[in-house]
C-alpha cells in the first residue's frame, strides 16, 4: 500500500474551491462529516470528500496496521477523498490486544508506529509530538511525517485505548493539503466509538476459516467411518 494510493485527483483551483467551501460550512454550522461509518468493532464519521476503497485490495495487508509484529491485526477500513498521488487517506485497523491509557499507551503507540513504519514499510518516521486526549472516547494522537519519494506527507495517527483489542487509524496528506483538513480529521475523530460486540476478522475471513474447519471435521469423520469398516 503506498501512501495516497487510493482517493480521487484534485487540481489545485478544486482544492481551493473545496477548502472555501468547508470555510463556509463552519460558519453557516452545517456539518463538514459524512455518514457513520460502522464496523463489527467500531463506528466513526469520516470527513465529508473521504469515500471508502475496495477492501479486496487490502486483504492480507497490515500496511499502517500499527503493532508489534507477533499481534493479530487486520484493516478494517480505508478511504481517501481522491485517487491521485496527492489524495488524502484514512486507515483504520483492528489491533488485538489490549492498550493503556496514559503515558504508558502513548509510548507504546509511537514506538511501534516507528518499527512499523521502519521495518514493515522501509520508511523513516519522524513523530513532532503525541500527547493523550480526553473525552467521551480517550485516545492517543501523534503527529508526524514520512517522505514518500519526492512527496512530504503529514501523517496523524491515532489509538483509542481499549481492554482486550483497540483501533488504531493512520491520516496521511500532503504537507501542504494538511492544515486545510486537520480541523476536520478532529472534528471525525471525536465521533469514534467502540461497538459492544467482541471483535473479530471480517466476516468473509471468519466464513473461509469456519469452512476450512467443517472441510477439517468432515474429513476427520470420513477417516473415522473407513477406520471402523476396516475392523468391522
Amino acid at each position: 500500500m503506498s501512501f495516497g494510493r487510493a482517493g480521487t485527483a484534485i487540481p489545485w483551483g478544486a482544492g481551493k474551491v473545496r477548502g472555501v467551501s468547508w470555510v463556509l460550512a463552519s460558519v453557516l454550522g452545517a456539518s463538514l462529516l459524512g455518514p457513520p461509518l460502522r464496523t463489527e468493532q467500531f463506528q466513526l464519521r469520516p470527513p465529508q470528500p473521504f469515500r471508502m476503497s475496495r477492501m479486496d485490495l487490502f486483504h492480507g495487508t497490515t500496511a499502517f496496521a500499527l503493532a508489534d509484529r507477533d499481534v493479530p491485526r487486520w484493516i478494517a477500513a480505508v478511504l481517501a477523498d481522491g485517487d491521485s498521488e496527492d489524495a488524502a487517506t484514512l486507515t483504520l485497523a483492528v489491533i488485538q490486544t489490549s492498550l493503556a491509557e496514559g503515558g504508558g499507551g502513548r509510548d507504546r503507540l509511537v514506538r511501534a508506529a516507528a518499527e512499523h513504519f521502519r521495518d514493515e514499510l522501509d520508511v523513516a518516521l519522524t513523530i513532532e509530538r503525541a500527547e493523550v486526549k480526553r473525552g467521551p472516547t480517550p485516545r492517543i494522537e501523534a503527529l508526524g511525517s514520512v517522505r514518500a519519494g519526492a512527496q512530504l506527507r503529514t501523517l496523524t495517527i491515532v489509538a483509542w485505548p481499549h481492554e482486550g483489542h483497540h483501533v488504531v487509524a493512520v491520516f496521511s496528506a500532503p504537507s501542504g493539503k494538511w492544515a486545510e483538513l486537520a480541523p476536520v480529521l478532529q472534528e471525525s475523530l471525536d465521533t469514534f466509538r467502540y461497538e459492544a460486540r467482541a471483535p473479530g476478522p471480517p466476516q468473509s475471513w471468519a466464513l473461509a476459516f469456519a469452512l476450512s474447519i467443517v472441510a477439517a471435521l468432515g474429513g476427520s469423520v470420513a477417516l473415522w467411518r473407513r477406520r471402523q469398516l476396516r475392523r468391522g
